[in-house]
């Protein structure tokens, strides 16, 4: 398939991740809780960003697959004829190779988050962090969709 043509996003890396894996085929399909322990570097100047992070049991960390090939629509994981849509798929080959795993908050020590969980190779740019949704409350005033149900 040919690429369109890009158009920048302006994403910036905000860090850095480091696990114990450096090929593709070492590395899990999806991390386990009780993985190994693995470390995100956080770069100047975000590392403040990370006041009140420490609060939540989870994130979830976002990253770039840097390594990834970003031009197959359909893929056959299985290896066995049988294609599937690469957006019903959670294989890294993606049109933007943008990862995800809610990783398990081990700890903080400066700019280094501590985390279990994680699915990606040593080296992986780190394009964002965020409490796991399912353990944050809005801080700020509700808005009107906040409370909408249904067909609008």
């Amino acid at each position: 398939m040919t690429l369109p043509t890009a158009t920048d996003a302006g994403l910036v890396f905000v860090g850095r991740i480091h696990t114990p894996w450096t090929s593709r085929m070492d590395t899990p399909r999806q991390g386990r809780q009780d993985g190994p322990l693995c470390r995100i570097e956080i770069f100047d100047p975000w590392v403040p960003a990370l006041d009140g992070l420490e609060q939540y049991e989870r994130v979830e960390v976002i990253y770039w697959l840097h390594l990834s090939r970003r031009d197959l629509v359909r893929q056959s994981p299985a290896h066995d004829g049988a294609a599937r849509g690469t957006f019903s798929l959670r294989s890294p080959v993606r049109p933007n190779p943008l990862g995800t795993s809610v990783a398990r908050l081990v700890g903080i020590e400066g700019a280094t988050v501590l985390v279990r969980g994680l699915d990606c190779l040593d080296g992986t740019p780190l394009l964002d962090l965020k409490p796991d949704r399912t353990l944050f409350t809005p801080i700020a005033p509700p808005q009107p969709g906040d409370l909408q149900t249904g067909n609008p």
